[in-house]
Formats: structure tokens, C-alpha cells, sequence
């Protein structure tokens, strides 16, 4: 039997002591960057669920790295955020002392799964040297214009007591405790993410990514063709207020605009709310009062009783001269066009139902052939293809044309222009939490009120009085305090402390107060990959202020990157990835980095459920891989999770499988050890032929990541061999190890030393690992196709015989392309009509006349 104990025990020894995988960054010969998103320790370790998505790139990197590439793998914490936070609070330890008690944990179980991890650069995100650049890059956002603060309806989650950025809400829920998310008005900091809308969408077509991931990304970003149409707001007495601005993608409707709407968080309210009487006035909060906890999600639900109030204004139809009221209603998200939408009740079915409900008036400007009567039922509303009609210089038109003719009427006469919109909305960056990078801005009262900003651009126009910690005073250090539990008042727990906020203004030397909430943690993320290979590295320059030090050693980044292999799950689409794209982008644009995207290739891999449903301490269903390490061993660990299924689907795990692959974990140990001892130097033709076949297969399935395959594979050439005699010859043996190192690393390297010393002899050096040996190569003649005899007929009687190559034979199409053309078989079927093929693969062919 394999004593998986013994053997893991020694060669984790052995690997660390002689830094195995430690990787030589200065040589690029063959570079390759395989990277895995790195955790966040939320509790006391990691479950099988991320052994799962370790274990698979930990695979492709020894593969790699046996293809000849010199392959970096580095691992580290996301430990900074709310994820650890929330889990310190809930056992009631500091998250200081709950970081040092996770890394150890989690480190140690990293080392227990036999990755080949470079353990000269790790790097955790709550480390002052890391998060010190984490400021540096904050500050780098503010220098250039893409970081701003402002008031802003936010989201925030009354579980975890923080604002949400958009992306990290999920059906109007928190992504993290899962509570309902309600709306809050606050001073924020945010990224201008949104200044790179249009370069992250045009990008996604020449990414590797999977076509799920993509989507995701091409659909938060939520590009929309369209118009902003300026529209003269005007009062009871018809005299002129201010402008609106409404976008819209279907202009050509506008001779059927009835009204126009708001939505409760546009920023215009307060401007109406100062010409308006106060009886309207009160009606107005009153309404935002009452629909500010429906979430998101609710307001737009298809169907839903639609709810507004007007304000007693209206705006004027340039195109008919018509007046249209001017609602507020949760009908309107601001997260879509402008926040504000002329309503066309006619041919949009959401607006019809509030017209409805207002009595309002409906005019249809779209006539299909068989429908262009009045509109009196939702069913009749027009939202596809038809005829403009009842609108002046645009009857007779479709509505395509109408569109464009209509655009460019708006733009002549200056009521409109041509924009595009997104979904995206600025990355919200603010964190009234503890656990996390202090945002490095110091604010001064005097230079506000002198309008002093940090420089006359006009993005800073709204920053008077705001200014960055200088580079040289980073990190602002993250003060151990004892009070760090967030409350519900939306203010940081920093904020109590006088000894950290009170600072002296950079600009004028007065007092100032520095910024007391923590910045997201998507933004220690959003950039880590950039500072592993520098790590231990970086050097200061001769000469060189201390204040502009790179995060990063500039030649050996632009040597390793961008990442070569990116691996990570899918439910990262518009969080970390999206994020760390935006942030990659800017420091390309600053001159930073000669590239823009980091992740040219990002494998999504699948989920690992327990009992059909996916892993979390609050189903009780999480699965501690220490048990079945200690019991079964990593490698019987590492096959069974990749044999679960596709690495790209993931698959459910089920505790009485993982004797079977311990079962054949010892099989394949013995079929080593009796091969060894016999030495045999005969072989059997049909393993030599298998094996030959085997080597491009488990190659084939690694490069696509069908690591089920590959295994099951291994597992029916092991069964071969015990047809044929139980033993195979040396070289057999070592070209199958081979296949299965990168899988299972602790027993085939112990197999690897026995075969070493029975042929070789002597002492094992670093050399002589299977780790370090070269992937087998196949025999192109052994993979030469056996010939087989296809029987063909017609009506079921025998007209010929035609010999294929076994593979050609069972496909369909090429056995009847060929067999068409036989001379004997070409009569039978000229002049008259096949009426049904009968194919049995590899077999024969009938064909029915």
C-alpha cells in the first residue's frame, strides 16, 4: 500500500528545502505566468471548493512547466475587507491578530495540496509594503482626474453596515451576508471608471475568455445608441425654468411623447423643489420618502403597479409644440439613459401602464398592416418593426429610417445630440468599515473656503480643498484601535479617532483632517498580479527620492506580463475582473505599463456544490479537505476533484467516491513497484499502442482543461495493463508517471526516485524530478489508424465491401461520401431517390432506395 503520509511528508520536505519551485525571474527564456485568483480568508481555512480551482491551475502549470516553459506561480491572501472582517467580528477577534491567524492556516493547507506555488513571493494585501502601493494607486487616480468625491444615493447593506458598489449588488441583495440593500445619500469617493467604457467594451472581442464571461462583461457595460434630447421645462404660467435632458434609442416615436419622467435620484429634483409651491413640494419628498427601500430589481419587475407624482411642470415638444407633464416615479432607474425618459405610452408598454394610471393620453405613431386603430389595451401597443404614421416629415417611413431621419432633424435644429450610453456607473470606492487600506486624502477647511484645489483642470473643480497624501508619507498606516465594530450611522469607525484624522494640510500647513474610510477591496485586488513577479526584486535607485518608487521593477514587469494564464471563477465577471481591466488601462494611458489588458487568457472554472447545493457555512455544507488529505492523501485529493466532472462545470462532491481514487491511486503505486522489481525488458504490444494513443490524449485534454478525460484515460490503460500480464517495461512506465505528475505530484515523484535508482543508480539531486523532466513524446506511427472492412448494401442486400481506417469508419458522412462514389454502388443509386441510410459505425451502411 502507498503511505501517502510518509511520502507527502518527505517530499514537501525535500521541495522546500531545495525552493523547488522557486522561479528565476530574470530568466524569460519560455516565460509563462500562470495565475490563479487569489483567496480571500474569510474564515479559519480554505474548503474543497478552492482546493478545487488551486488544484486545476496548479495542473496546467505542471504541465507547462514539463513542456519546457519557465512557469511562475506565485500565491498570496486577499485578506484585507469585509469578508475577513465580518468573520473576526463574528468570533469576537481583532482583525489584526485574525489575519496572522489565517495566513498561517491557509498557507499551511496551501502547502498540504502539493502546488507548485513560488513561496519566495507571497503577498498579502493588509501587509504595509503592499497596501502602501494600494494608496500609491488611489492617489495616481486623484493625480489624473478618474477618482472624485461627491454625494450620492448609494447602496448600502444594513448586514455588513457599509455602502455596495452597483456591481456587488445581486438582485437587490448584498453579494456577502445576502441582506436586503436599501439607499442612502453620502459623501463618497468613486473612480471614473465610466471614462473607460468604450475601451473595455471594444476589447472583449479579442480576449480568451469564455463566452459566458464576456457576455457578462458586454452586458454590465451596457452600451446604448441613442440621442439626449434637450427639452425647455416651463411652469404653470408657461415660463421657462431650466433645461431637461432626456435619452432616448427611439426618437422616431416622439410625435407620440405624452409626458416625460424622472427618476426619484435625479439630481434635477432639488433644482425642482426650489420653483415649485410648497404643497408640491411636500408631495414630491413625501414620494421619494416612500419608494426609497424598494430596491432596484422591484421597480423594474414586469408588471408592477406603476407609482409617480407630478411636480407642476412641464416640458416643452419642440417637434408639435405640445406640453408634457413632468412626473417623478420608481418607474425610472437612474442606472439606464439620463435618469429621465419621455414617455411614448403608445409604443412602450411600461409607459402605457402609467399613462394609464395618470390618465394620460395615448397616440399611436406606428401602424402595422394589420393594426393601426387607437390604442385602448396594452396588447395594443406597438414596441417592433412598422410604418411611422401621424408624424409629420416622418410618415410613411420604417422605423430605422425614421430613427436616423429624426436624429439628424434634432441635431440641425439643435433640440438634440447623438450620444451613447452605458450601464456602467463610477466605481464606488468608499467603505465606512475598519478593515482596510485608509484612503490617502486629507481635506482642509481653509483652502475650501479660498477655493483652493490641487490643480486648476477642470476635474477638479469640485475638489476644493482636497488633497493626496504626499508619496512619501505612505502608507498611512491603518492604527490598531479597539473599537473598530461598524455601526448603522454610515460613519467609519476612524472616525472616533482624533489622533488618526487630525493632520496638517499639504498644501497650506493648517489644520487639516484626513479621510476615515477604508477604501473597497476590490481595489486591493484589482492589481496584485502587477507587483508578484517584483516582489524581493525591486531595488531603489541610486539617487532616487523614495517617493517615486514603482510598485513594481519596470523591466522584469515588461518582461512577465500580462498574465499568460488566468484562472478563476466566472462569478468575478463584473466585480474583480472588470475592475482589475479599468485599473490596467489607466496605468497604460499614465505610461506606467506598455499594456492594457492583463488577462489576455482567463479560464472560468465550475462550481463545487455538496449535496446540490453550493458551499457556505450558513448551509452547513462546506468541505474541509484537511479530513480527506490526512485520510485518503492529496493526490487521491486532487484526482478525485478533477474527476468530478468538466473543470469547466465543476460537479458534486460525495465523500464515498474518494475511496475509489485512493483504490487506484495504490493500484498504480503497485503496478510501479512490480514493475520496478521485475525490470522486465519484454513488452506488450497493444500497452506500447495504448500508451502511444494515451500520451496525446492526456496532452490534448490538459491544453483544453479536460482533466476528467485525461483521467479516465489513465485509469483505462492502468486496467489494460493488469489485462496483460500486471507489469510493463521501464520506459513505459516512466512516460506514463509522466502523464499523471502534474495530477498527482507526491506519488509519482517517489515513483520517479525508485525508477532512478534501479536504472540510474546514485544519489537524487534537484535534476532528476519527474517535476523538472520533459513531457513524452508520442510515436506518430503507433497512432497510425487500424483498417477496417465496412459491408455496404442497398435495400439490405450485399453489393460491396469498402476497407476504411477505423476512425473514418464510424463517422457518417465520410463512409457514405465514399461509399456514393463506388463503381458497384453508383447505378443502384443514379435516377432514383434514397429514401433512409441505415449506418452502424465502423460496421456497415445500407442504404434504402
Amino acid at each position: 500500500m502507498f503511505n501517502h503520509t510518509d511520502i507527502e511528508t518527505k517530499w514537501k520536505s525535500r521541495w522546500n528545502t531545495i525552493r523547488q519551485n522557486s522561479t528565476d525571474v530574470k530568466d524569460t527564456k519560455k516565460k509563462f505566468f500562470n495565475l490563479m485568483m487569489f483567496p480571500y480568508p474569510s474564515a479559519e481555512g480554505l474548503h474543497v471548493g478552492n482546493m478545487y480551482a488551486f488544484t486545476g491551475a496548479d495542473i496546467f502549470g505542471r504541465y507547462k512547466r514539463m513542456c519546457g516553459f519557465n512557469v511562475f506561480e506565485p500565491i498570496g491572501l486577499d485578506g484585507f475587507g469585509i469578508h475577513s472582517e465580518n468573520f473576526a467580528l463574528k468570533i469576537g477577534r481583532h482583525p489584526m491578530d485574525h489575519a496572522l491567524v489565517t495566513q498561517k492556516k491557509f498557507y499551511a493547507q496551501l502547502h498540504k495540496i502539493g502546488a507548485m506555488y513560488d513561496w519566495d513571493k507571497t503577498l498579502e494585501t493588509y501587509d504595509p509594503d503592499y497596501y502602501r502601493f494600494t494608496q500609491w494607486l488611489f492617489v495616481e487616480m486623484f493625480k489624473h482626474g478618474l477618482a472624485y468625491r461627491k454625494r450620492a444615493e448609494v447602496n448600502f447593506c444594513p448586514g455588513c453596515k457599509t455602502v455596495l458598489a452597483d456591481e456587488q449588488v445581486i438582485d437587490g441583495k448584498c453579494e456577502r451576508c445576502g441582506n436586503n440593500v436599501t439607499k442612502r445619500s453620502l459623501e463618497q469617493w468613486f473612480f471614473r471608471i465610466t471614462a473607460y467604457a468604450e475601451k473595455l467594451l471594444e476589447n472583449i472581442p479579442a480576449l480568451h475568455w469564455s463566452h459566458i464571461v464576456k457576455t457578462a462583461q458586454t452586458n454590465w457595460i451596457g452600451k446604448k445608441e441613442g440621442i439626449n434630447i434637450t427639452y425647455k421645462v416651463v411652469n404653470r404660467d408657461h415660463k421657462y425654468v431650466f433645461d431637461l435632458i432626456c435619452f432616448t434609442t427611439r426618437p422616431d416615436t416622439n410625435f407620440g411623447a405624452t409626458f416625460v419622467a424622472l427618476s426619484p435620484e435625479h439630481e434635477i429634483i432639488s433644482q425642482i423643489l426650489t420653483v415649485i409651491n410648497q404643497d408640491q413640494s411636500k408631495k414630491i419628498k413625501q414620494y421619494i420618502k416612500s419608494v426609497s427601500q424598494i430596491t432596484s430589481e422591484e421597480r423594474a419587475q414586469e408588471g408592477r403597479k406603476k407609482t409617480g407624482v407630478f411636480t407642476g411642470l412641464y416640458c416643452q415638444n419642440d417637434l408639435n409644440g405640445k406640453l408634457m407633464p413632468v412626473y417623478i416615479s420608481d418607474f425610472v432607474l437612474m442606472g439606464f439613459g439620463s435618469g429621465a425618459v419621455v414617455g411614448v405610452p403608445g409604443h412602450d408598454k411600461r409607459d402605457f401602464e402609467f399613462a394609464r394610471e395618470f390618465d394620460i393620453p395615448v397616440i399611436r405613431v406606428v401602424k402595422t398592416a394589420n393594426n393601426d386603430g387607437c390604442i385602448t389595451h396594452i396588447d395594443d401597443v406597438q414596441e417592433d418593426e412598422g410604418i411611422m404614421m401621424n408624424s409629420g416629415f416622418l410618415n410613411g417611413m420604417d422605423i430605422h429610417k425614421a430613427t436616423a431621419a429624426m436624429m439628424d432633424h434634432m441635431e440641425k435644429m439643435g433640440w438634440g445630440k447623438r450620444v451613447s450610453t452605458y450601464h456602467l456607473r463610477d466605481w464606488l470606492i468608499s467603505r465606512q468599515r475598519y478593515w482596510g487600506p485608509p484612503i490617502p486624502m486629507i481635506f482642509c477647511k481653509y483652502c475650501f473656503t479660498k477655493g483652493i484645489t490641487y490643480s486648476e483642470e477642470s476635474a477638479f473643480s469640485d475638489m476644493a480643498g482636497w488633497f493626496p497624501v504626499p508619496n512619501g508619507q505612505l502608507p498611512v498606516l491603518l492604527p490598531r484601535i479597539e473599537d473598530y465594530r461598524p455601526g448603522d450611522d454610515s460613519i467609519a469607525p476612524l472616525a472616533k479617532h482624533t489622533e488618526f484624522y487630525e493632520v496638517k494640510c499639504p498644501h497650506c500647513g493648517g489644520d487639516a483632517r484626513r479621510e476615515t474610510d477604508v477604501s473597497d477591496t476590490f481595489l486591493d485586488s484589482s492589481w496584485y498580479f502587477l507587483r508578484y513577479p517584483s516582489l524581493g526584486e525591486r531595488k531603489k535607485e541610486k539617487g532616487k527620492r523614495e517617493e517615486n518608487i514603482l510598485p513594481w521593477d519596470q523591466k522584469i514587469t515588461k518582461k512577465w506580463l500580462p498574465v499568460d494564464m488566468y484562472t478563476g471563477g466566472a462569478e468575478h465577471s463584473v466585480l474583480h475582473l472588470m475592475y482589475s481591466r479599468f485599473v490596467t488601462m489607466a496605468l497604460h494611458d499614465w505610461g506606467y505599463l506598455d499594456f492594457e489588458e492583463p488577462f489576455p487568457n482567463f479560464f472560468a472554472h465550475g462550481l463545487v456544490i455538496k449535496d446540490g447545493a453550493k458551499m457556505s457555512k450558513s448551509k452547513g455544507n462546506v468541505v474541509n479537505p484537511d479530513q480527506y488529505i490526512d485520510l485518503y492523501g492529496s493526490d487521491a485529493l486532487r484526482l478525485y476533484l478533477m474527476f468530478m466532472g468538466p473543470f469547466s462545470q465543476g460537479g458534486d462532491f460525495r465523500d464515498s467516491a474518494m475511496e475509489g481514487m485512493k483504490r487506484w491511486v495504490n493500484r498504480v503505486w503497485n503496478l510501479s513497484v512490480q514493475s520496478i522489481d521485475k525490470h522486465s525488458q519484454t513488452g506488450n504490444a497493444i500497452v506500447e499502442k495504448a500508451l502511444q494513443k494515451l500520451i496525446k490524449k492526456v496532452g490534448d485534454d490538459i491544453e483544453a482543461r479536460h482533466y476528467n478525460t485525461a483521467i479516465a484515460s489513465m485509469m483505462e490503460w492502468t486496467n489494460l495493463t493488469a489485462e496483460n500480464g500486471g507489469i510493463v517495461r521501464i520506459n513505459q512506465l516512466s512516460s506514463f508517471v509522466k502523464l499523471l505528475a502534474p495530477f498527482a505530484p507526491f506519488v509519482t515523484e517517489e515513483i520517479c526516485e525508485k525508477i532512478h535508482a534501479s536504472v540510474v543508480g546514485g544519489k537524487w539531486s534537484v535534476e532528476d524530478s519527474i517535476h523538472r523532466q520533459k513531457w513524452p513524446e508520442y510515436d506518430e506511427k503507433a497512432l497510425m489508424d487500424e483498417s477496417v472492412q465496412i459491408v455496404v448494401q442497398v435495400n439490405g442486400k450485399l453489393r460491396d465491401v469498402i476497407e476504411m481506417g477505423s476512425i473514418a469508419a464510424k463517422n457518417r458522412l465520410l463512409v457514405e461520401q465514399e461509399t456514393k462514389s463506388l463503381e458497384k454502388i453508383k447505378p443502384y443509386l443514379s435516377n432514383t431517390k434514397v429514401r433512409k441510410i441505415i449506418f452502424v459505425p465502423g460496421k456497415l451502411i445500407n442504404f434504402v432506395i
